[in-house]
């Protein structure tokens, strides 16, 4: 059976990181569960140490210095020893529902498998079915909540192909989703927007972007949503 890696990068979120992945832990298409804790402030990495003493899945990390969001996605991904792993945010949470959808497609190196739906807030069903690519893409920019779908992520990825990708040169703070996605793009990638692809997404005060949108470098955003306008 094919098994793929949860990785979760987290931040002074105990109780929500164990949420995030408690419901598909125990399924057998996940081989793993990798957690990178991002160097937190309170005592959230000892605690997760305790609770997470006995989950035979989990590999349990913890960065040295702070790394933040960005790099933090790729230190998570790159610990991860299956080809395909579930890009996930710790205080988000998903069931078995989105692993069936993920194995009801076909797998393909170079093609992002993408939610269609983060509720309860963020609706991109109207996408759904579609295979976004450089060639296609800014026929898409500024319509309905695509811009927000393309900075989202929660999504499904080959582990080689992301690392390939992922620029080191760039900090990109709150924006680094959708500056992946046009890296991804950009490189010849696809993302597949998957029909009854769904999870929870919270939307609260201690989220990275929220705390974190001020530092996201002026015009930064915009320069992205410029580049994949200009995609070919």
């Amino acid at each position: 059976m094919k098994q793929v890696s949860i990785a979760i990068p987290t931040f002074n979120r105990l109780e929500l990181t164990l949420k995030s992945f408690d419901k598909v832990k125990n399924d057998e298409r996940v081989g793993e569960i990798i957690i990178v804790d991002d160097c937190s402030t309170d005592d959230s990495f000892d605690y997760l140490k305790k609770c997470l003493k006995y989950e035979s899945k989990v590999k349990l990390f913890r960065n040295q210095v702070n790394f933040d969001c960005n790099k933090n996605k790729h230190e998570a991904i790159s610990k991860a020893t299956n080809d395909y792993v579930c890009l996930w945010d710790s205080d988000n949470d998903f069931g078995v529902d989105y692993l069936d959808r993920i194995f009801e497609q076909e797998w393909d190196e170079k093609t992002i498998l993408q939610p269609s739906f983060a509720k309860p807030n963020f609706n991109f069903t109207a996408y759904e079915g579609l295979v976004i690519s450089k060639e296609n893409v800014a026929e898409y920019i500024g319509k309905p909540m695509f811009d927000t779908m393309l900075n989202a992520m929660n999504f499904f990825v080959n582990r080689n192909e992301y690392l390939k990708v992922w620029d080191a040169n760039v900090d990109p703070v709150t924006a680094d989703s959708i500056y992946f996605n046009y890296c991804w793009l950009a490189n010849g990638g696809k993302i597949k927007v998957v029909p009854n692809l769904h999870y929870q997404h919270l939307v609260h005060d201690g989220s990275h972007y929220k705390n974190n949108v001020s530092r996201t470098p002026n015009g930064f955003y915009e320069s992205v949503i410029d580049k994949l306008k200009h995609l070919k």
